[in-house]
């Protein structure tokens, strides 16, 4: 077979770093995961913008940087627990790591593309940008095949005040990412601890991210998950030691010496 070569036009900036803190699809309601796009000097791309301004929506064909490897059957995040043809799946576990959004065009800035909330990871090389048009892009009749299985089990997610105060000071303190990572672990299947870290304590049922704890309940009912309280994941002991692997002990002791 015969190789093909791309060379990346720029790269995409925000605070996403870890897979696990993406969104499945861009998610307007996580303006946290807005950032741009960093497009390359001296090659002629200020010219190639031309027009562009005009536009609200952009689709951007990106790579999946950070994935070594594709599998030809996938678990999909949302729906059964029965694997997938990749083909038929957004999966990034791709024979050719390609992925391709649709954002919303924010503004212009030389050779800087603000964008609105997203699914790309910081560092995210881009290899094309192309003009999103409605009347050619938007097929909202079409039949979506396995994924109407789920189409209709959607839940909520929900704050506590208690929560939501947590989570306003974590955020201020830098962990923009966690509100994201529990919407999109939590809207669909979520009570799967196949597919998510989640551990079941009595009656209790704790979301892992990283080395923080969310105390979640679920109401499959009503179809809404509550986020109830945020807790540090380290023991005293853990706290106490001077090894700081994920570099996050200084504020787990801010937020635990905090009056909420």
């Amino acid at each position: 077979m015969d190789s093909l070569n791309f060379k990346p036009i720029g790269y995409f900036r925000n605070a996403m770093d870890n897979p696990n803190e993406a969104p499945r699809q861009p998610n307007p309601y996580l303006s946290e995961t807005a950032g741009y796009i960093e497009l390359l000097s001296g090659q002629h791309f200020k010219d190639a913008l031309r027009d562009l301004d005009d536009f609200t929506k952009i689709w951007v064909i990106f790579q999946f940087h950070k994935n070594d490897h594709w599998n030809p059957l996938v678990q999909p995040p949302r729906g059964s627990d029965k694997k997938r043809g990749v083909f038929a799946t957004r999966s990034p576990h791709r024979p050719n790591p390609i992925g391709m959004s649709a954002l919303d065009l924010i503004s212009i800035d030389g050779l800087k593309i603000n964008t609105g909330p997203t699914d790309l990871l910081n560092g995210t090389p881009i290899l094309d940008i192309k003009p999103y048009l409605p009347y050619v892009d938007s097929h909202p009749d079409e039949k979506i095949g396995w994924l109407q299985e789920s189409a209709e089990e959607k839940f909520s997610v929900i704050w506590s005040s208690q929560a939501q105060v947590q989570l306003a000071f974590l955020e201020s303190h830098g962990l923009t990412q966690l509100r994201g990572f529990v919407v999109n672990q939590l809207e669909y299947d979520p009570t799967d601890a196949k597919k998510k870290r989640l551990y079941f304590v009595e009656d209790k049922i704790w979301l892992a991210y990283r080395t923080w704890r969310i105390q979640i309940q679920v109401d499959s009912a009503a179809k809404h998950v509550q986020a109830l309280a945020i807790q540090s994941g380290y023991s005293a002991e853990e706290l106490s030691s001077s090894d700081d692997p994920y570099k996050d002990k200084d504020l787990h002791r801010l937020f635990l010496n905090h009056s909420f």
